[in-house]
């Protein structure tokens, strides 16, 4: 899971950070305290799977940049769920926050957990929407992925992966049977288009093709014409 923190109280975004960083299924969290700093961002969005905001993001009386940011994210078409936290509990703040197609209202001062709780289940049901899961555990032939403790199992045998390798091959997981390109995993996986050494993408796949190598299903990922990949059991 990428999720993005926009918020301007530097102690709430903080603990809001510490609890998602610590989240196994995380892969990146990011954080910005202004519009201006979402407006450098707005090439990547697309790269996230949840957006939280605050709708006030600075001191001026009847700031209200979180409607913009939500407008921004939904004329790109894009559907990535949009939690909103605010101190304004006035209903017509509410009714244009969903107006604007944001995806949930939370209220200040906010209980922790119930953010928690609330991240995960829209994150659950956009990006995993188009599977169907059995409490948390999804099973794509003989390979099933436990999604509260990331874990991977082949045939009921744990696959040991790295954190890294556990993120590239749930994306292959999630979007299986379907044509992923270089950018696309790109994107998720570090945020931009930077291949340096470390980030270069097809030494991670092949690092991950090593770790399903013993269990025989290292062949399920395929490169096709060098800029697609896909995976599948077919």
């Amino acid at each position: 899971m990428n999720i993005l923190i926009i918020e301007d109280d530097v102690f709430l975004r903080e603990k809001i950070r510490n609890i998602f960083e610590s989240k196994v299924v995380t892969n990146r969290v990011c954080t910005l305290s202004s519009l201006q700093e979402f407006y450098h961002h707005i090439s990547i969005i697309s790269s996230y799977d949840i957006v939280l905001t605050d709708i006030k993001l600075s001191p001026e009386y009847n700031n209200q940049d979180g409607f913009e940011i939500i407008q921004i994210i939904r004329k790109k078409d894009l559907k990535i769920p949009i939690v909103v936290i605010s101190g304004n509990s006035y209903v017509e703040n509410l009714r244009y926050a969903f107006e604007c197609w944001a995806s949930d209202y939370i209220i200040k001062p906010i209980r922790l957990k119930e953010l928690e709780v609330r991240i995960m289940n829209w994150f659950k049901n956009y990006y995993l929407s188009h599977i169907y899961f059995l409490g948390n555990i999804q099973s794509y032939k003989d390979l099933s992925y436990d999604i509260e403790s990331n874990e991977f199992y082949f045939q009921n045998k744990k696959i040991t992966l790295t954190k890294n390798s556990k993120y590239i091959l749930s994306l292959f997981f999630v979007h299986r049977e379907k044509l992923l390109s270089e950018n696309f995993l790109i994107e998720k996986i570090w945020w931009d288009i930077c291949c340096i050494i470390e980030r270069n993408l097809r030494v991670n796949i092949s690092r991950l093709k090593k770790w399903l190598s013993p269990f025989g299903i290292d062949t399920r990922i395929q490169n096709i014409h060098w800029e697609w990949y896909i995976f599948s059991a077919q």
